[in-house]
């Protein structure tokens, strides 16, 4: 084995024993899940978007905002449902906002 090869499966077996650490820790189910509902709600606000037919500059133009802006909305973080209205509505759709029963208990207000 190359001095590369041996320095690479190295770095893959910690990257791989970090991972098994990471996912071991008692938060990780809800922090991952916290992210799920962030990726999915900007993916619907990317696919919104696309589908009115608008690229990010127009759609900030019809929010009277900028281009930046609108990326920052789109990636899902600590966006108000305010802003996330605003957004609906200038691609022509409207929010709707759902909550849904946690069977498994991982958001339970007992943790």
């Amino acid at each position: 084995m190359t001095k590369i090869n041996s320095s690479l499966a190295r770095m893959r077996a910690a990257h791989e024993a970090q991972v098994v650490g990471i996912r071991a820790q008692s938060d990780f189910r809800r922090v991952s899940d916290e992210f799920d509902v962030e990726y999915e709600v900007a993916r619907q606000m990317q696919t919104a978007r696309k589908e009115a037919g608008l690229s990010q500059a127009a759609l900030a133009r019809r929010m009277h905002t900028t281009q930046s802006v609108v990326s920052r909305i789109e990636s899902g973080v600590n966006v108000s449902l305010e802003t996330l209205a605003r957004f609906a509505e200038a691609c022509g759709s409207r929010l709707r906002v759902q909550m849904v029963r946690d069977p498994a208990g991982i958001f339970s207000a007992d943790r």
